[in-house]
């Protein structure tokens, strides 16, 4: 009986000993993502942050939701959403009005001048990926896109 633990012991010592933090996936995902992230503060028009970027990008490209709905879709928790959705309305790039079909709720939407600015950020969207992606071969950007929705959507 005392083998078995033994044995585990020996095993979860081997693998402190065996464990390199430049090769643990979540330590990369992290250091990747800084460096997207500043490639993206440089090059991304407006000043827009990411979540105002991602909030403009999928209201362009699925129209007017509830904001509850917008949260999910771009995967921001309500209180995230909230504070994106009042500064995007500030900026004078976004606009909600009473739903139509349920006058409890309210849709969000584009304005006109918010429509023009998500359009010139999604074509400054694939500089800031070609720049960040640049090191990957074409097939290896698809695995790393399809790889990445398998953990976001397991």
């Amino acid at each position: 009986m005392q083998k078995p633990k033994a044995r585990s012991l020996d095993k979860a010592k081997q693998d402190v000993d065996a464990y390199a933090l430049d090769d643990a996936p979540g330590f990369l995902l992290r250091v990747a993502l800084r460096t997207h992230t500043a490639i993206f503060t440089a090059k991304m028009i407006e000043g827009l942050t990411g979540p105002q970027f991602s909030t403009l990008a999928k209201l362009r490209e699925v129209g007017p939701c509830s904001q509850n709905h917008l949260g999910r879709l771009i995967h921001y928790d309500s209180a995230t959403i909230t504070g994106v959705i009042t500064r995007l309305k500030s900026r004078g790039f976004i606009k909600s009005y009473p739903d139509p079909l349920d006058p409890r709720r309210r849709e969000i939407d584009l304005t006109d001048k918010g429509r023009r600015v998500a359009d010139a950020a999604i074509a400054t969207i694939d500089d800031i990926s070609s720049e960040t992606f640049a090191p990957l071969t074409q097939q290896e950007y698809r695995t790393l896109t399809q790889i990445l929705k398998k953990i976001i959507h397991r």
